[in-house]
C-alpha cells in the first residue's frame, strides 16, 4: 500500500511540474513578445543601440508571425534588420523551400518546414 501511494504522488508531482513548466513556458512568450514590441519601436525612433544589445534572433518564430504574404519591408520592420541581413534569411528561406516569390521584394509561406541538408 506504501508503494502505490509514493508512485501515486510521483505521478502527481511529474504533472503539477508539466503544468509549471506549460505556464512559465506562456509567461516568458508574453515577456518575449512584450521586449520584441518595445525594442520596434525604439529602432523606429531611430535608436541603433537596442539593436546592438538585442542579441539573436529567433528566425523560426519571425516566420511564424509573418502572414501567409509578406515583404522583406514586414520582415524588417518585425525584426529591426538592415535590408541586406532580411533579403538573406528571405533567400535562405526560399532556398530552403519554405517560401516563394510573388513579386520582387514579395514572397508567399508554402507551408513546408525545409531544413538545411
Amino acid at each position: 500500500m506504501a508503494q502505490g501511494e509514493v508512485e501515486r504522488l510521483r505521478t502527481q508531482e511529474s504533472r503539477l511540474r508539466q503544468r509549471r513548466i506549460a505556464l512559465l513556458r506562456r509567461e516568458l512568450a508574453k515577456m518575449r513578445e512584450g521586449v520584441g514590441a518595445l525594442e520596434r519601436e525604439l529602432h523606429l525612433l531611430g535608436d541603433r543601440e537596442t539593436g546592438r544589445s538585442a542579441g539573436r534572433i529567433a528566425w523560426a518564430e519571425v516566420y511564424e508571425r509573418l502572414g501567409k504574404t509578406f515583404t522583406t519591408k514586414e520582415l524588417r520592420d518585425l525584426t529591426g534588420v538592415r535590408p541586406s541581413l532580411a533579403a538573406s534569411i528571405a533567400f535562405a528561406w526560399k532556398k530552403l523551400g519554405r517560401i516563394v516569390t510573388t513579386q520582387r521584394g514579395r514572397y508567399r509561406k508554402t507551408g513546408l518546414r525545409g531544413r538545411r541538408r
